[in-house]
C-alpha cells in the first residue's frame, strides 16, 4: 500500500471512528428532549446511556468471535452498516423500549466496527506508521465530543431529537463510501478462539488491571452523561448557549489526550495514580461551585482537559500485564481497554442515575469524588503489587503473586 493510499485509509477510518463516537456520546445532549418526548424520568432517559456502554462491553467480543471466520473487510461494512441503519430507524422510535433496542444493538455494532478499524489500520500500514494511525482513528472520538455532540445538540433542540441521529447516519455515508474503494481487499479473518479472549478475563491481576479505566471512566462519565441538566438546571445556562459550552468541552477533551500521552512516557503507574487525586480534587471544586456559572464551569472545563488523560497509561498497563501472564491472549488484549471503559461509563452513568433520583442532579460531583478516590486506590495497589519496567529497559522477572496483608 502506497503512503497515499495509507492516509486515505487512516482518513477514512477516523471518519469511521467519528461517526462512531457521536452515535455513541451525542445522546447526553439530548437527554431532556428524550425524557419529555418519552415522558420518562431523567434517571430513565440516562439509562440509554449506560444501556449502550454495557451492551458494547458485553456484545463486543462475542461479535468479533462470531464473525471471525469472515473476512475483516467484509465484517466492517456490515458492523458500520448496521450502526447507519439503526441510526436512522431511529425516527420510527416511539417508545423507550424500542429506543433502547436500537441503542444495545447499535453498541455491538460500533464495539465491531471500532475493533476491526483498529485491526485493519495495524496491519495494512507500514510498520513504523501503526501507532500514528491507530492514535488518528481513537482520536475520531475526541472529534466527535467536539463537533458532534454539540451539532447533534443543537439538531435536537430545533429540530426533534431523532433527527440527530439521522443526521450522524448521513454523514456515516461519506465513509462508508469511502471504505467501499479504500479497504484491501484481501483481509484475512481473526485468528484465535473465544476461549482465547475470554482467558484474560479469568486472571485475577488482569480484573483488577481493568478496574483502572473502569473506575476513570466512571468519575468522568458519571459527570458527561448529566452534563445537559448540570448546565441548564444548576448553573443557570440558557438552552441556546448549552451547545456553546458542549463544543467549549469537546475542545478540551482534545487537550486531555495530550496530557495521556505525557502522562503514559516512562513510570506512569505513579502519574496515573496522583492524575485520579488531581481529579477528584476537581470534582469536589465543582461539588461547591455548581449551582455558579462562571466557577462552575470554569471547574466543568477542567474536568474536559482531564477527560481522556488515563487512557494510553491504562492501555499501556493492560498489555503489559495480559502478555506477561496470559501470553497466548495477546492478540485480543486490544480489547480490553474498551471493554473497561464502557463498564466504566454504564457505572458511572447508571450510579449518576441513582444520585439524580435521591437528591437530584447536584449530587452528581460528589459521586464523581468517591469515584475517582476508588481509582487512586486501586493504582496504588496495582504500583505496590506489579512493578512493571521503565520504558526502554532491560525486564526483570516479574512478581505478580499477591501481597500479603501484613
Amino acid at each position: 500500500m502506497t503512503r497515499k493510499r495509507e492516509n486515505l485509509l487512516i482518513l477514512t477510518l477516523t471518519l469511521v471512528s467519528f461517526v462512531l463516537g457521536t452515535t455513541e456520546y451525542v445522546i447526553v445532549g439530548v437527554l431532556k428532549e428524550i425524557e419529555t418526548y418519552m415522558k420518562v424520568s431523567l434517571a430513565a432517559a440516562g439509562a440509554l446511556v449506560s444501556g449502550f456502554a454495557i451492551a458494547y462491553a458485553i456484545g463486543t467480543p462475542f461479535a468479533v468471535a462470531f464473525l471471525a471466520k469472515i473476512p475483516r473487510r467484509n465484517s466492517i461494512l456490515i458492523g458500520f452498516a448496521v450502526v447507519l441503519a439503526l441510526n436512522v430507524l431511529t425516527i420510527f422510535s416511539t417508545t423507550f423500549y424500542s429506543l433502547m433496542v436500537i441503542r444495545i444493538v447499535s453498541a455491538v455494532a460500533c464495539g465491531l466496527t471500532i475493533s476491526l478499524s483498529i485491526s485493519i489500520a495495524s496491519d495494512a500500514v507500514n510498520r513504523e506508521r501503526r501507532g500514528e494511525a491507530i492514535a488518528w482513528i481513537l482520536g475520531g472520538f475526541s472529534i466527535a465530543n467536539v463537533l458532534g455532540v454539540p451539532l447533534g445538540t443543537f439538531i435536537g433542540q430545533h429540530l426533534n431529537w431523532s433527527m440527530t441521529f439521522v443526521v450522524t447516519a448521513g454523514i456515516g455515508v461519506v465513509p462508508f463510501i469511502f471504505m467501499f474503494r479504500i479497504l484491501p481487499r484481501q483481509t484475512t479473518t481473526i485468528a484465535g478462539s473465544f476461549s482465547d479472549q475470554m482467558a484474560l478475563f479469568m486472571k485475577p491481576r488482569i480484573l483488577l488491571a481493568c478496574l483502572i479505566p473502569v473506575l476513570g471512566n466512571s468519575c468522568i462519565f458519571v459527570i458527561f452523561t448529566y452534563i445537559t441538566p448540570l448546565l441548564g438546571n444548576s448553573m443557570g445556562v440558557s438552552a441556546r448557549w448549552i451547545s456553546v459550552v458542549l463544543l467549549i468541552y469537546g475542545a478540551c477533551s482534545i487537550l486531555s489526550n495530550w496530557v495521556g500521552a505525557k502522562i503514559a512516557k516512562g513510570d506512569f503507574l505513579p502519574k496515573l495514580k496522583w492524575l485520579f487525586v488531581i481529579q477528584a480534587a476537581i470534582f469536589l471544586g465543582l461539588s461547591f461551585t455548581v449551582s455558579h456559572l462562571w466557577l462552575g464551569l470554569a471547574f466543568l472545563f477542567l474536568i474536559g482537559c482531564l477527560s481522556s488523560s488515563m487512557s494510553a497509561a491504562s492501555q499501556l498497563y493492560l498489555f503489559d500485564v495480559s502478555g506477561a501472564i496470559a501470553p497466548n491472549s495477546r492478540p485480543f488484549a486490544s480489547t480490553l481497554l474498551p471493554v473497561a471503559a464502557n463498564v466504566g461509563i454504564a457505572l458511572g452513568s447508571g450510579i449518576g442515575g441513582l444520585a439524580v433520583n435521591l437528591g437530584g442532579v447536584n449530587w452528581v460531583p460528589p459521586v464523581a469524588v468517591i469515584l475517582a478516590l476508588m481509582a487512586f486506590v486501586i493504582t496504588a495497589i496495582c504500583q505496590r503489587s506489579i512493578q512493571l519496567k521503565p520504558e526502554g529497559a532491560t525486564a526483570p522477572k516479574v512478581d505478580y503473586s499477591i501481597p500479603s496483608p501484613n
